[in-house]
């Protein structure tokens, strides 16, 4: 199922393209705004999962912060800015307006351009919906820990899980929902999100796949 954006209870999830994500009920939370529609709304929240340009977009995080905006990221991330920030790494948690949010562990596993430490993935929780956003990782041990309602979990290959390790980290998971991400925005990332749907979907039935169009 191929749509715009779904909403969970008060919770509304936006893709906006690559790894880049909108949540927002009453609050207004993006993750790594590296892709952000033309008039973007400003954010109470925004979270950078590492310090790579496609996830540390320190310009587009100066078009959406306002005076009270809480920025959280990585110390390698928060070098880069010049705004406020507050440095989080995997396994600490913090909370912003009734937000809470959950540092986890993102890390490759057999290629050199996610080592343990350099980032995180993270678990936010609006209205008691647990949203994972795995970041930049290959399917780790960590994964089987978490539990959350929605998983965000990237399938382009080369930097992170392909589809189907992807596939193998969902059934791990067992989230109620999954969204594929990082996929034909970069190079060497390109993939079929059909594809991933169609082997979740003989692997684990249960979980529904949706596949966003990027607004």
């Amino acid at each position: 199922m191929k749509v715009k954006g779904i909403k969970i209870k008060n919770v509304e999830i936006t893709w906006l393209g690559h790894s880049s994500f909108k949540f927002n009920n009453s609050k207004v939370v993006y993750i790594d705004p590296f892709v952000l529609p033309e008039k973007a709304e400003k954010a109470d929240i925004i979270i950078m999962t590492h310090e790579h340009f496609d996830h540390c977009a320190v310009k587009n995080a100066e078009k959406i912060i306002k005076d009270s905006t809480v920025v959280f990221t990585t110390k390698g991330c928060a070098d880069k800015c010049g705004f406020d920030t507050e440095v989080i790494r995997a396994g600490k948690s913090r909370e912003a307006y009734n937000v809470k949010i959950e540092a986890v562990e993102a890390y490759n596993i057999d290629k050199p351009f996610h080592p343990r430490g350099l980032g995180f993935g993270v678990i936010v929780e609006m209205d008691g919906v647990r949203i994972y956003h795995a970041g930049d990782s290959d399917f780790i041990p960590e994964m089987g820990n978490l539990r959350p309602d929605v998983a965000l979990l990237p399938i382009g290959g080369k930097y992170t899980m392909d589809i189907r390790e992807a596939v193998e980290a969902a059934v791990k998971i067992r989230p109620k929902m999954t969204i594929p991400m990082h996929y034909n925005y970069i190079d060497n990332t390109q993939a079929d999100p059909e594809k991933f749907g169609e082997l979740l979907s003989e692997k684990a039935p249960d979980i529904q796949v949706i596949i966003l169009s990027p607004l």
